[in-house]
C-alpha cells in the first residue's frame, strides 16, 4: 500500500492531473476537496480514455469531470488482503482507497501491491509526510502569429 500520496484539488484540471501523473510516474492520483477531504481516485486509463484535444476549455475542465459516479468503494486500514481484493473486484477497479474511520484517505492499494504481497515482494513504504503537496498551474502558451492572436505567446516584462 502506498502511504505518501501525491494528490491533487478538485479545482485542478485535467491537464494538471495529467502533468502530476507524468512528472511523478504515478498512474493513481487521489482528488481532495478544498478542506484537503478525500473524494476519490483519478487513474490513467480513465484520463487517456476521456481526454478530447478539441481545445484548451478541455484540458482546463475540472478534474471531477472525470471521477465515477457516487462514493468511492473503500476499505479500512484493518481489511485483509482478500477483502481488499473483493472491494477492487465490486469497484471495478485495479486500486481501493485505503480510509480511516473518518472517511481520511490513509493509503491506496493497487492491483500491483496486491501482486507484490503475493509473490512475496515487500517493498519499503518510505514514511508519511502527511499535508498536500504545492501544485502550480501550467498554462499552454501559444506561438506567436496565431490569426487573430498577434501577442499570444509573447510574455511581457518582468
Amino acid at each position: 500500500m502506498t502511504l505518501d500520496l501525491l494528490t491533487i484539488s478538485e479545482s485542478e484540471s485535467v491537464l494538471m492531473a495529467w502533468e502530476l501523473m507524468c512528472q511523478a510516474g504515478v498512474h493513481h492520483l487521489p482528488v481532495a476537496d478544498d478542506e484537503g477531504g478525500f473524494i476519490g481516485v483519478v487513474d490513467a486509463q480513465t484520463l487517456t480514455a476521456s481526454w478530447n484535444g478539441a481545445g484548451p476549455e478541455e484540458a482546463r475542465r475540472a478534474v471531477t469531470t472525470l471521477l465515477p459516479p457516487g462514493p468511492p468503494e473503500t476499505v479500512p486500514p484493518t481489511a485483509s488482503v482478500p477483502e481488499a481484493a473483493k472491494a477492487m473486484l465490486r469497484s471495478g477497479r485495479d486500486y481501493v482507497p485505503v480510509t480511516d474511520g473518518r472517511n481520511v484517505l490513509v493509503g491506496l492499494l493497487t492491483a500491483h501491491d496486491l501482486i507484490d504481497g503475493l509473490a512475496g515482494v515487500h517493498r519499503n513504504a518510505p514514511p508519511r509526510t502527511g499535508g498536500m503537496p504545492s501544485l502550480y498551474r501550467i498554462e499552454p502558451v501559444l506561438p506567436a502569429g496565431l490569426p487573430g492572436r498577434p501577442d499570444a505567446g509573447r510574455m511581457g516584462p518582468d
